[in-house]
């Protein structure tokens, strides 16, 4: 249902309730009233007679006829759901002569067509509007190239209903990706941004993806946002490192100011990290861990011990997309929290493919240099607050 108005079907119709914007339908059935509050998912029977065979046929109804109207909703009785995802190389097919994305084009190596760039578009938008997900109110994204394909993706028949906004810079990454937060404007209200950026110590190769802070008001209570692209691996794990500890000092000194202003501040931090729970740049130089004295709760670590995460390497499972979270949101009693388990990644079977060898991994859009027409290589993880 897009606006006020009936839908009818044999013997029943559905009428919204508020005429400017459809929260609330009316189902008659007969005798039978059923009253549904899209957003809230919560159905009040107002019924003459009693027939439970009845009610369950209105129930399916309203279900079907509500069902694109209730997958716009910004938030529930149960809360907010944040989505985190790296997309893969989200590029457009236009060369970009500051940047080394040449790859990415229709003459390129990777023959990037705009065919290819709209199903990828498609793709990421199938992951957004799941049941289980349903329109993130946040969702940050990384290895985007810039504004262009953020429209491209906002403005995509599956995700233009929830009218999200865009926060985005260009930052100086070689490649030209880009870390970014899409926000849905009913319910999230950015107040400040700041783009962190983080410089390394190698005078030959500074330069790496901003860290993106937004603070603002979810549901009207305040919290801050950290969206993370920490250095890659490349190279090795150890040779690499130190530019992740940098990184990390750099997102673990605006957390500390935060802080200082702040003692109970509702923190999130999300992002490719590169790096596992229990690496320096994670548990040693920000601090986030999973024991009850740490500031900052990493909400992954328990799937780095169990052998699980977003990311498959070399026939390993790894935890290197991470919600680390501030310790108020785990105390709160009222408003705005979480729990330990709050957290998740996202395993659905059209995410992961079955290779020959009869390894389950990730559904990629590229392998190599050849085209296989997946989602990303890595999985999208998600967090769950509760109000």
């Amino acid at each position: 249902m897009g606006g006020a108005g009936v839908l009818a079907v044999p013997n029943v119709h559905v009428r919204a309730v508020d005429e400017d914007v459809p929260r609330s339908v009316d189902l008659m059935y007969g005798s039978y009233t059923i009253r549904g509050d899209i957003w809230a998912l919560q159905y009040k029977l107002i019924m003459s007679t009693t027939s439970l065979k009845t009610l369950t046929g209105c129930l399916i109804l309203l279900l079907v006829a509500c069902g694109p109207a209730r997958k716009q909703s910004a938030q529930s009785s149960a809360g907010y759901t944040i989505l985190f995802y790296n997309v893969e190389n989200l590029f457009d097919t236009v060369d970009d002569p500051a940047t080394q994305d040449d790859d990415f084009t229709p003459g390129g190596k990777l023959e990037w067509t705009g065919e290819r760039l709209s199903k990828k578009i498609g793709r990421i938008g199938e992951v957004m509007t799941r049941s289980d997900v349903s329109f993130p109110v946040l969702a940050g994204l990384c290895e985007v190239e810039n504004a262009h394909v953020l429209d491209m993706l906002i403005s995509s028949e599956a995700l233009r209903p929830a009218a999200y906004g865009v926060l985005h810079r260009d930052s100086p990454d070689e490649r030209g990706i880009d870390v970014a937060l899409l926000y849905r404007r009913d319910a999230f209200v950015p107040e400040q941004q700041e783009w962190l950026r983080v410089e390394l110590p190698q005078p030959a190769d500074p330069y790496t993806r901003d860290i993106l802070y937004v603070s603002g008001l979810l549901g009207g209570e305040r919290i801050h946002v950290f969206v993370n692209h920490w250095p890659s691996r490349s190279g090795g794990q150890q040779e690499s490192e130190p530019n992740r500890i940098h990184a990390a000092h750099v997102l673990a000194g605006r957390i500390a100011a935060i802080r200082n202003q702040d003692a109970g501040a509702r923190i999130i931090c999300m992002g490719d990290f590169n790096d596992h729970p229990s690496d320096t740049s994670v548990r040693k130089v920000l601090g986030a861990g999973a024991a009850s004295e740490d500031f900052l709760f990493n909400m992954m670590a328990d799937d780095e011990q169990r052998g699980e995460g977003s990311h498959w390497y070399k026939g390993e499972w790894g935890p290197l997309d991470q919600f680390i979270v501030s310790r108020p949101l785990l105390d709160a009693r009222r408003g705005l929290r979480t729990t330990p388990e709050g957290a998740r990644t996202m395993q659905d079977s059209f995410l992961l493919f079955t290779d020959s060898k009869g390894q389950v991994r990730p559904s990629r859009t590229y392998a190599g240099e050849k085209y296989v027409d997946g989602y990303s290589d890595h999985l999208p993880i998600v967090l769950q607050l509760s109000r």
